[in-house]
């Protein structure tokens, strides 16, 4: 009867555990230790190891470069079809060149694929064969139109020198870089394999962002402080062609290796980890960063108990608020009023307005120059219910709007890479639905940086005008036993949550 009795509730147990699981996650405490230092550790460490990645990569065309020499049957090419245009004025069976050059082509697809393509060049420069043919065959590297190449300039300047470092390659139309193997008749030179290869592979190493979240990314920059890869935020390549002066590449040049948080090469403050290291006799810098604002909202994420529970502490006081312009110019006239369980949406530059916000909240989300949204929530929304039981209670009278506002963003005001650019401000005299609101935000990826919270605990409600032209908001907080609070400041200057979590941080 007893085991009966507990087998029948176990269904009842696990969705209490459950609940408890969903209500109670996060940290009360906040670990010792500085933890804009540890999102530091992780961009230090995702360079180490993309390094080694590279220098890996590296060792490893250069294994397979070096093994041409051994390559019996590219060397007989090389020796073949050179001596085939070195006696062409006295008439050469084509078809034996054809065929030494056939077999070249064959060696090149079955074994050194992973190239783009192989130069066969003799020692007075010329290009007497390639697999790709393109602008180079049959010219002369260090007399014709490609003599102010790097490439012509290592094999006239460096020759016993292997690897010739990125630069745009006007015959493939590509960055590209090259390993030198000379070739040898007897004890003479007779010429040399250039290997060329791009840049894509590298490339590929490095655009893999995984633990970087939506704004972290790896590059590779030179010593002329040009971008080596890609960007992650910019549609067009920017290999060979950004220049990257930022603070991190200055003291990589400088001191080697660091970490700081820096404005990137964007005009955004970024933490960045940064280190200088040598591919064959050329210095390189990686860079590693994260938008500050996303490191912020991932620790706010990882300790939300704890941050939730001294906020208040840090919130500025809704009192400190300044005037923007006079109140007669944010008279509801022309208004459109927003009631309760409402929001709405301006682009005209009509004011939108609501009254008595007291146990519910007010959202205004602000793109400046564009459109705004005010919504007026109840407390059977979403937002204040956690509890997924309660969600399930509530039934048809539960309502989604801060879900339905952001759906409507997404879907017809802005494109993805201008959410960054959004102002969301939250309005109540109460904590209740902050943690899901915020929660709800940070998922959507906005972060707390564009987070404001205007709150009043000593106010019983309040009547709020949101100015989309101006960009500006307007608040009376009422109160039965204080005078009423006039608060008016331009959306932009509200302090946010990213703003006070940073100040936590830093104590």
């Amino acid at each position: 009867m007893n085991n009966f009795w507990k087998c029948r509730n176990y269904p009842g147990i696990i969705i209490v555990v459950i609940i408890f699981l969903l209500v109670n996650t996060g940290c009360n405490k906040i670990p010792r230790g500085n933890l804009i230092e540890q999102n530091f550790q992780l961009l230090r460490e995702i360079s180490a190891f993309k390094k080694k990645q590279i220098i890996k990569y590296f060792a490893d065309v250069k294994k397979r470069a070096a093994g041409i020499t051994a390559d019996e049957s590219m060397l007989d090419c090389f020796h073949q079809i050179k001596k085939c245009y070195q006696v062409e004025a006295s008439g050469v069976d084509a078809m034996s060149i054809h065929k030494k050059e056939y077999e070249a082509d064959v060696n090149f697809v079955t074994t050194y694929k992973d190239f783009y393509d192989i130069l066969f060049v003799d020692s007075r420069g010329f290009v007497f064969h390639s697999i790709k043919q393109e602008d180079d065959y049959h010219t002369n590297l260090f007399t014709g139109r490609y003599s102010d190449t790097s490439l012509s300039r290592h094999l006239r300047e460096a020759p016993e020198r292997e690897f010739v470092n990125y630069e745009f390659y006007p015959p493939s139309d590509k960055p590209a870089a090259f390993f030198v193997v000379p070739v040898y008749e007897k004890k003479d030179l007779a010429g040399w394999f250039v290997l060329q290869f791009p840049i894509n592979k590298i490339n590929a190493i490095l655009s893999d962002h995984e633990h970087l979240g939506r704004t972290g990314e790896v590059y590779l920059v030179n010593e002329n402080k040009l971008m080596l890869t890609d960007s992650r935020f910019i549609e067009d390549s920017t290999i060979l062609k950004r220049k990257v002066d930022t603070e991190a590449v200055k003291l990589a040049l400088q001191q080697k290796a660091g970490s700081k948080i820096i404005e990137d090469y964007r005009g955004i403050h970024v933490l960045s980890a940064f280190e200088q290291f040598e591919v064959f006799g050329h210095s390189w810098i990686i860079i590693v960063e994260m938008d500050e604002d996303e490191v912020i909202s991932k620790i706010y994420k990882e300790y939300e108990k704890y941050f939730l529970s001294k906020i208040m502490a840090y919130l500025p006081k809704v009192n400190a608020g300044y005037a923007v312009q006079d109140r007669e110019s944010l008279s509801p006239q022309n208004s459109k009023k927003v009631n309760i369980n409402e929001y709405a949406m301006t682009k005209s530059g009509e004011l939108l307005e609501t009254k008595g916000v007291g146990p519910c909240t007010a959202i205004i989300f602000s793109f400046p120059q564009s459109f705004g949204y005010l919504a007026h929530i109840s407390p059977v929304d979403e937002i204040y219910h956690k509890n997924p039981l309660t969600k399930y209670f509530l039934g048809g009278r539960k309502t989604s709007y801060l879900q339905k506002i952001l759906q409507n963003i997404r879907r017809y005001d802005l494109y993805p890479y201008q959410l960054n650019k959004l102002h969301c401000v939250i309005i109540a005299t109460h904590m209740k639905s902050l943690k899901t609101i915020v929660d709800q935000l940070l998922r959507e990826g906005i972060e707390l940086s564009q987070i404001g919270f205007l709150f009043n605990p000593s106010a019983d409600y309040a009547n709020i005008m949101f100015d989309q032209l101006n960009d500006c908001i307007r608040i009376e907080w009422k109160s039965h036993n204080y005078n009423t609070v006039f608060y008016a400041a331009h959306i932009p200057d509200v302090k946010t949550l990213g703003y006070v979590v940073k100040e936590m941080i830093a104590q």
